[in-house]
């Protein structure tokens, strides 16, 4: 399960969900117990479809079974329409990435024989040999992690004679139409929430189709966790997310049975499963192998055509079902969660799920993992993590800043690092990007620091004093980096093209920002590192606010999408709650557009709900040109308003606006403007022309109809 991590000076507490996985047994059609007219009527045809978008069905199960649970604030009551938003939000974003061939027909879930059955025939020579002769009197109905699954979701089932027909105990349930997986829902504070304080969650599969693909699964949130003031919106989307790819696929239970499907999903009767999946290194360290991974990776840290294995984490036994922590750290499928806004959707996990055989993936969806970059095979070895040889990592116990720059961080580690160490968010405050965090109005502020939410840290010694032996004074004379004392620091950044950027102290200027270099700040003494390859790339996902390239040539179009939202009656937004739906609504428009996230930049939203983005193609940005992505968008918006939820709430939009700009030089503009409002009349002009030959056709023609 995805596990919190609690910020330094806190419990880490452990990942659960292989064990909670062992603990189920995973059911797939009995076709030997069941009479020829009680087969499946959902499985898929070879042939018979084309993958569609993953259709998952969610319901949530208000009384569990009893196992200890106890809910002693009424958590579960005011965290329920949290949970159930976050469920909806990460369903909506796992049709964006996933696909599968749809089931036909309504979707019905197995019954376990050994459940309902208390005995068989065992004489061979009898015609309903090896078929149920006697009932279970203690069976109460079939359960997924605790959740009650309805019998209407059910096959039914039957008690047979010796010889002749059967007796029908219970008949099939009608099914859930529209649905390619089941999802249920418990919201609980049970007695394994309460002894490991830090799980957020916890999930298992229960059903598999004749493919083994998943067809039913649960997830458990821990009450007290949906009430928490320590977990945004976000985080608990996030989270759901991790527990859905778990119940989908990527899980150690489920690893041995990815099919191999080499003429792809469309071919079905090509398909096997796959010979080998994982294996051990010469170390003794679980590899996840199969092929779009291993390229993946090996993409990511600079090796292409490096056949590679993908480490798993073993810390809690020998099977896994999170990537190794050292190698992959932000993946959502890294073992510990360290809040959204440092966790991605990387091209690594959707490689996974792309060598499962059951679905197709939606590569364009994948978020840039930073973490490792282009930093070669010996990236993330323990032998090598304590060398200096990557900055990603860090040595001894100082302050410095997280690898994604968005906050301070204490140079740390942890059991799934296995003793390498790497600067960890602080316990408090150590957001640059928070404006809160900053020193109250009127406080001495010698460092230069400001918080916003275009603020990164940086690795700065910077302060109005000057500094013991300090007799710089031009970058030119600028010691040796190593030589200063340098610790986190928060101040403004603005990018000005790919991997380039400017940054502000308090009551500087901008100055240009060279990354990999040491630079000097106008009044103020010391140091600022320029960090390289972090700052500004093509594809940062958009949970880290950046401003928009500045230096845009008049050649690149740049697009500005407002969405106007409606909201309920009387509804407020707080100031805290802006980001939150923003990115909400920026999810639901990458969904609606089946594109990438590295076509819109700079979400932002107003407590009038007037939701505003930016729209430019990245370098590197796989898919359609932003002019064709626009009109598809617009075509799409026009024909069903886009809908969201947050919280309680429910958003739709009513209208759309379009602005047009190119380079943000004054004359530019001016100019900009001025053809603008030139063919601002033109169209005016046409368009009065238009209606004026229209009606005179009308007249010519005759009376128009009603």
């Amino acid at each position: 399960k995805m596990l919190l991590l609690f910020l330094l000076g806190a419990a880490t507490g452990r990942c659960l969900h292989d064990e909670t996985q062992k603990s189920v047994s995973l059911l797939r059609p009995p076709f030997s117990q069941m009479a020829p007219d009680f087969r499946s009527s959902y499985l898929t045809l070879p042939n018979s479809l084309d993958p569609q978008p993953l259709r998952i069905q969610t319901y949530y199960i208000g009384e569990p079974i009893s196992d200890g649970a106890w809910d002693p604030e009424g958590d579960v009551m005011r965290g329920r329409p949290r949970a159930l938003t976050a469920v909806r939000e990460a369903t909506q974003q796992i049709q964006g990435v996933l696909a599968v061939p749809p089931v036909q027909g309504p979707l019905l879930l197995s019954r376990d024989p050994t459940q309902y059955c208390h005995a068989v025939w065992g004489d061979p020579d009898t015609p309903n040999y090896h078929r149920c002769s006697l009932l279970n009197p203690e069976y109460k109905g079939e359960t997924c992690l605790g959740a009650k699954i309805p019998d209407a979701h059910l096959y039914g089932y039957t008690l047979w004679p010796e010889q002749g027909p059967p007796q029908l105990v219970q008949p099939d349930g009608p099914g859930v139409q529209n649905t390619d997986f089941l999802l249920y829902v418990r919201i609980v504070h049970t007695s394994r929430c309460h002894q490991e304080p830090s799980i957020i969650a916890y999930s298992a599969c229960c059903q598999l189709d004749s493919e083994d693909r998943p067809l039913a699964g649960t997830i458990v949130y821990c009450a007290q966790h949906l009430v928490s003031p320590s977990l945004s919106h976000g985080d608990i989307v996030m989270a759901t997310l991790h527990e859905l790819f778990h119940i989908l696929g990527f899980s150690g239970q489920l690893f041995k049975k990815w099919r191999d499907c080499p003429s792809g999903l469309n071919i079905r009767e090509n398909c096997s499963t796959r010979q080998q999946v994982t294996r051990r290194d010469k170390w003794g360290q679980l590899l996840l192998t199969t092929p779009t991974v291993s390229h993946s990776l090996a993409k990511h840290l600079g090796v292409v055509g490096v056949s590679l294995g993908v480490p798993l984490e073993e810390e809690q036994g020998p099977s896994s079902s999170h990537w190794e922590a050292r190698l992959l750290q932000g993946s959502i499928m890294a073992a510990t969660f360290n809040g959204a806004q440092r966790t991605q959707l990387d091209s690594v996990t959707l490689a996974a799920f792309q060598d499962s055989g059951w679905y197709q993936v939606n590569h364009s969806a994948a978020e840039e993992l930073l973490w490792g970059k282009g930093s070669g095979l010996e990236f993330g070895l323990v032998t090598t993590c304590g060398t200096s040889s990557s900055d990603f990592f860090c040595t001894g116990s100082g302050m410095g800043c997280h690898y994604l720059h968005l906050d301070k961080g204490s140079c740390s580690s942890d059991p799934t690092l296995e003793g390498c160490r790497m600067y960890k968010p602080l316990a408090n405050r150590s957001e640059c990007w928070k404006k809160e965090n900053g020193l109250p109005a009127g406080t001495e502020n010698p460092h230069g620091e400001i918080y916003h939410s275009q603020s990164r840290c940086f690795l700065a010694n910077l302060t109005l004093q000057r500094l013991p032996g300090d007799k710089t004074n031009h970058p030119s004379q600028i010691p040796n980096l190593k030589e200063a004392k340098l610790t986190g620091r928060c101040y403004l950044h603005q990018c000005t093209q790919r991997g380039a950027y400017e940054v502000q102290v308090e009551g500087s200027p901008w100055v240009s920002c060279r990354p990999g270099k040491a630079i000097q700040i106008p009044g103020y003494h010391g140091l600022l590192y320029c960090p390289q390859g972090r700052l500004c790339q093509a594809n940062e996902g958009n949970n880290s606010v950046t401003s928009l390239p500045v230096n845009l040539s008049t050649q690149d179009v740049l697009f500005k999408l407002s969405l106007g939202l409606a909201g309920p009656p009387g509804h407020t937004l707080q100031e805290e709650q802006k980001e939150e739906l923003a990115e909400a609504v920026l999810q639901a428009l990458v969904n609606r557009g089946g594109t990438g996230r590295c076509y819109f930049h700079s979400p932002s939203i107003t407590t009038s709900l007037v939701f505003t983005v930016h729209m430019w193609k990245s370098p590197g940005c796989q898919g359609p040109s932003v002019a064709m992505l626009y009109k598809a968008l617009t075509l799409t918006l026009q024909e069903k308003a886009l809908e969201v939820y947050h919280g309680e709430a429910s958003f739709t939009t009513e209208y759309i606006k379009l602005l047009v700009t190119w380079d943000h030089n004054p004359s530019t503009t001016q100019i900009t403007l001025s053809v603008g409002l030139c063919l601002l009349l033109l169209i005016l002009v046409g368009a009065i022309g238009i209606v004026a030959y229209q009606k005179q056709a009308t007249r010519q023609v005759g009376p128009s109809a009603p």
